[in-house]
């Protein structure tokens, strides 16, 4: 008798195992419950950046051999974005959206003398890639990620001082 017992209790304690993992999955989304929540897919930064970028920026044309090196390509034709520029000191800066790629793409520019150092960033501001572009040369990716990473940081706190209701 005490045999079953044990038999019973192993069998029920492996069945509560393999079921437990079940309960913690939700089924509302199988029947279309969760449809109304909206999908977030940008930090709140981002979210207003965009917002703002389509709001009060401008249609412009890039030229494409910088974006190529971020493999942003429309195939050899100038890729299509909405900016915003702003002037402090010496500087310009410039962010531009695109959806070249089916994806919110941020280009984030600053001129620093006769060069333009590129960063291309996700929504959620992870530098992707970063490109350097001398005004009378070809562009060409920075492998220096220190500079690159402390040049795309202070692109993105210039535009996070300019954007505004933050």
């Amino acid at each position: 008798m005490s045999n079953n017992k044990s038999v019973l209790a192993r069998r029920a304690l492996l069945l509560a195992a393999l079921t437990l993992p079940a309960g913690a999955c939700t089924t509302s989304s199988l029947f279309g419950q969760n449809q109304s929540l909206p999908r977030n897919t940008l930090s709140w930064r981002g979210d207003r950046l965009v917002a703002w970028i389509q709001k009060s920026g401008k249609d412009n044309m890039m030229a494409p051999e910088a974006l190529a090196l971020m493999d942003i390509t429309n195939q050899g034709r100038d890729i299509p974005v909405r900016q915003i520029a702003q002037e402090e000191g010496e500087s310009r800066f410039v962010v531009s959206l695109t959806n070249i790629r089916q994806i919110h793409d941020l280009i984030f520019m600053r001129r620093q003398g006769d060069v333009l150092l590129l960063h291309l960033s996700d929504t959620k501001f992870t530098r992707l890639a970063s490109v350097r572009y001398p005004r009378n040369g070809k562009p060409s990716v920075i492998t220096d990620t220190t500079f690159a990473e402390n040049d795309f940081q202070q692109q993105i706190g210039f535009w996070f001082k300019a954007m505004p209701g933050r």
